[in-house]
């Protein structure tokens, strides 16, 4: 009996792996231009505003996750026509109504970001900061920028400057969810911590860019308790 409860704890706790095996089964697409796995790894390019939703794009997880998590991934930007390497992580999201996200994508077909503002969870977004001739930070140096957003309501809980975001390199990026804290780390860094007094429960990942053609590899999901 005992060990029948710890394997079922065990098996409660197994990391959700996705090896894109199963191609774009358990996952689907809001606007972009393109969304493709290719190479076990899941292509988005959304760099093309000459066409409707061509210049953004969400790309969503079926599998919803707890409230507690560890999740992992590998992120490689190819191009970016601005420069920016616009890198985003939805988590912890569904619809204040109830509805669930798959029923309700069409209304987001363009992808436009006002759209997610509407809804409940979290962003971590993660881009080489550019404006005009130079980076928003205080120096004028052009660094990487890390927001953590929490919607309804497109609320800044955090936003840091350091660091790079560039094209044709890897980052590994953890995101960890433990309670009322989270934390985003790059290549084992970590780069931002954020309490939020009033956590949102769990829900669905997404994956998001903009004006950006990158690619997505290795994720990972692993609940904690």
């Amino acid at each position: 009996m005992i060990a029948a409860l710890l394997l079922a704890a065990f098996a409660a706790q197994a990391p959700m792996v996705e090896d894109f095996s199963r191609g774009m089964d358990d996952w689907w697409a809001e606007g972009g231009e393109r969304v493709w796995v290719e190479d076990g790894r899941l292509h988005v390019k959304a760099d093309n505003l000459k066409i409707p939703g061509g210049g953004a794009a969400t790309v969503w997880w079926k599998r919803p996750h707890p409230a507690n998590f560890v999740l992992e991934m590998d992120a490689h930007v190819i191009s970016s026509s601005f420069g920016g390497n616009n890198v985003n992580m939805f988590f912890s999201y569904r619809d204040p109504s109830g509805r669930p996200l798959f029923e309700t994508r069409a209304s987001r077909a363009s992808a436009d970001y006002g759209h997610y503002h509407k809804l409940d969870g979290y962003i971590i977004t993660f881009l080489r900061d550019v404006a005009g001739l130079g980076g928003r930070h205080p120096d004028g140096s052009t660094k990487a920028r890390i927001r953590v957003r929490r919607n309804p309501g497109f609320h800044l809980l955090k936003e840091y400057f350091g660091g790079h975001c560039e094209a044709g390199r890897t980052y590994h990026l953890t995101v960890t969810r433990r309670g009322k804290t989270i934390s985003f780390a790059v290549d084992g860094e970590v780069m931002a911590t954020v309490d939020d007094p009033n956590p949102l429960p769990g829900g669905l990942f997404g994956l998001r860019t903009f004006r950006t053609y990158l690619w997505w590899d290795n994720i990972s999901l692993k609940p904690l308790d």
